[in-house]
């Protein structure tokens, strides 16, 4: 059987229309702190998981090598979905809900695992266990403190093990065309803290392990309290900062949550408020819009079997979290359907360089409709903020007033 080390071809090719594909659903993909990554031993990634298969693809696309994965190992029981994931370097992860059997085989798992990393290959490990759309984090599993430990023990004599907490920050959970950063923070050396830490045995040194990723990944998010609080201090985020939103107190965080609360029943978006000449703005955007319109509308025919697919899936969604993930999809897989049919309407009906420019216009469709559905959302959301919703615009200023306040007391009490 191939190993997931092995040289394919075929997954050298498909790598580059799945990257390419990743890179253009998002406007920007910034990576800080590849130098973090040590080049001296055995890596283990450690990510938030906050964007369903998206952050396996954004982490994939950064780094030209193959990349190991774990996944829950329910996916892998029929026969061609094992043979897929398999070939695109996924590994199953069994949990205890999955049976005791499933849970002996991961000794298998753990065998290829760090046999991989000795060879190395990265692996990736979601350590919070499951994905959730939102600027916190969930308690994070023993998984990856307990294969950076096995792989310690059979690796951590001739090479060191690491963990690198990993920091992915979406702009937007949903939306695609936003952007997002990964930020690789300061490696955790496994093999070094073991030896620092004779005494600890595998379940003290797990929870010591744990405890460092938690505060490092911490640092690289956005990172608010899990708690009924959140809401308001997610708002307070939107409107000035982490800061005044980590450091306010229960009034300004319930004011921030109803003021979020009737923003969204208003369908107001966050980005109508707070601008400072809100009628210049709507005007020069309407001209603009004005002038973009046509090509939007086409863009919307040309696209429409992609985009009305992917919309009909996403109404269908029970978990919403994997919005951006069906809008992703639906083009990874319809475009080059969708392409030969394009080539063959525009090849066959126009000239030569007038069908090339029609084709790279249609393959570019599916963005431009979204993008212009984006900026139109945004823009119908200024003019009715801009000729009403008086109340909402006072609490946004007084919000926004607050919470500057916030930041000046603490400053002040730091000096």
């Amino acid at each position: 059987m191939r190993k997931p080390y092995d040289k394919d071809w075929k997954y050298t090719f498909g790598r580059m229309y799945v990257d390419s594909s990743v890179r253009s659903v998002f406007s920007d993909i910034k990576s800080i702190g590849k130098e973090n990554i040590p080049s001296d031993g055995a890596v283990l990634f450690a990510p938030n998981h906050c964007n369903t298969l998206m952050d396996a693809l954004v982490i994939l696309q950064d780094w030209k090598e193959g990349t190991l994965f774990g996944a829950r190992a329910d996916i892998f029981r029929k026969p061609l979905i094992k043979k897929i994931l398999r070939f695109l370097k996924i590994l199953p992860i069994p949990r205890v809900r999955d049976g005791a059997q499933e849970v002996l085989r991961n000794r298998e798992t753990m065998d290829e695992v760090v046999e991989c990393l000795s060879r190395g290959m990265k692996y990736c490990m979601f350590c919070e266990g499951t994905h959730r759309p939102k600027h916190s984090l969930l308690p994070l599993k023993k998984g990856i403190a307990r294969t950076a430990l096995l792989a310690n023990d059979r690796l951590g004599e001739k090479t060191p093990v690491y963990i690198v907490p990993i920091g992915l920050e979406y702009q937007d959970y949903y939306r695609i065309l936003t952007p997002v950063a990964i930020r690789y923070g300061e490696p955790i050396n496994v093999t070094d803290y073991l030896k620092a830490h004779p005494e600890d045995g595998a379940g003290r040194a797990s929870r010591s392990l744990l405890g460092i990723l938690r505060e490092r990944i911490s640092r690289l998010i956005t990172c608010l309290p899990d708690d009924e609080t959140y809401e308001g201090r997610w708002g307070l985020t939107k409107i000035i900062g982490l800061e005044a939103a980590l450091e306010a107190g229960p009034e300004l965080i319930a004011e921030a949550e109803a003021f979020e609360k009737e923003r969204r029943a208003a369908r107001l978006s966050s980005w109508s408020f707070g601008r400072k000449r809100p009628l210049a703005s709507v005007m020069v955007r309407t001209l603009a819009g004005l002038v973009v319109l046509p090509f939007a509308l086409l863009a919307a025919v040309l696209s429409a079997p992609m985009w009305i697919l992917a919309e009909h899936i996403v109404r269908g969604l029970k978990d919403k979290a994997f919005t951006k993930t069906a809008r992703f999809g639906v083009k990874f897989a319809m475009t080059p359907l969708m392409l030969i049919i394009w080539a063959l309407v525009f090849f066959l009906c126009l000239p030569f360089w007038q069908a090339v420019a029609w084709l790279v216009f249609a393959l570019l469709s599916y963005n431009i409709f979204y993008w212009a559905l984006e900026r139109g959302r945004i823009l119908l959301s200024d003019i009715r903020l801009l000729f009403g919703y008086k109340d909402l615009k006072k609490a946004y200023s007084r919000l926004a007033e607050e919470s500057r306040g916030v930041i000046q007391n603490n400053q002040t009490k730091e000096i």
